[in-house]
């Protein structure tokens, strides 16, 4: 079974209405970080709706719904968050390179 899909016939009707806000948003603001062949997805299993590039980067609504962030996740330790929410738990994706921690970081140097 497929855990992330493109199929609206598979979102439920608040993933649809996310998918909407989502959409309304980067018709509005876009969001520079996201390139070629972009696509809307549902997350099954943890009912996120969230836009994916061809190149795998992926964004999401920010916690006031007013913005559209990056969604990172570490290619060492598997942590994934947005940097904003992030930095509350110390870690830096942006300062490390895509990586969480300087931990992580050191590891693939």
């Amino acid at each position: 079974m497929e855990i992330i899909t493109a199929d609206f016939s598979k979102f439920g009707w608040v993933d649809l209405k996310l998918a909407i806000q989502l959409l309304g948003v980067y018709a509005k603001k876009g969001a520079n970080f996201l390139g070629q062949g972009l696509t809307v997805n549902l997350n099954i299993n943890s009912g996120y709706v969230f836009l994916s590039d061809e190149d795998y980067n992926v964004g999401v609504l920010n916690y006031k719904g007013t913005a559209i962030v990056q969604f990172y996740s570490c290619p060492e330790c598997g942590y994934e968050n947005t940097q904003e929410q992030a930095e509350f738990e110390e870690k830096d994706f942006e300062e490390f390179e895509g990586f969480c921690s300087r931990e992580c970081w050191n590891k693939n140097k």
